[in-house]
């Protein structure tokens, strides 16, 4: 976390955050990779939280692909289910950046989509008993980044 204290506005969205199972301090940091959060508006904070979903969403599909290089048979299914729901994932939130001026309604549901569509890949992994920590945390900050654009975008 910065040395100084985080927004009004990163405060109410990360107090927010918390009512669906994100961790304040979580949130807090995770806009913060963001130098320009500090000051942003709500219009501003949009663009910055789905930017930075995008970042990660498609940092986890590349992670995703190098696995599926080397992975085990029984990992195989698993993996690409889950890099199917990434592609999905990433395509909500382009969508949802593209929809934020125009149409932020549609930008509020497909930011909560991506989440979903990432929520989607964990069910896979869940189902087919597959324990993959480091994708597990990865999505984790993928539906992070969803419910932050989800609040801000709300507030459009």
């Amino acid at each position: 976390m910065a040395a100084n204290a985080p927004s009004k506005l990163i405060q109410d969205i990360c107090t927010q955050a918390v009512k669906f199972q994100a961790k304040y301090d979580n949130c807090v940091s995770a806009l913060e990779l963001d130098p320009k959060a500090a000051s942003a508006d709500v219009a501003t904070l949009a663009k910055i939280s789905i930017k930075l979903g995008i970042s990660n969403i498609t940092d986890t599909q590349n992670y995703i692909k190098n696995l599926l290089k080397n992975a085990s048979a029984e990992l195989q299914k698993p993996l690409k289910t889950c890099l199917s729901w990434y592609e999905a994932a990433t395509n909500s939130f382009k969508s949802a950046f593209l929809e934020l001026t125009e149409d932020p309604l549609t930008a509020n549901y497909d930011s909560k989509i991506a989440g979903d569509d990432v929520q989607l890949c964990e069910d896979e992994l869940a189902r087919e008993k597959a324990q993959i920590p480091e994708v597990t945390t990865r999505s984790n900050y993928g539906k992070l980044y969803s419910t932050i654009s989800f609040l801000v975008t709300d507030r459009l």
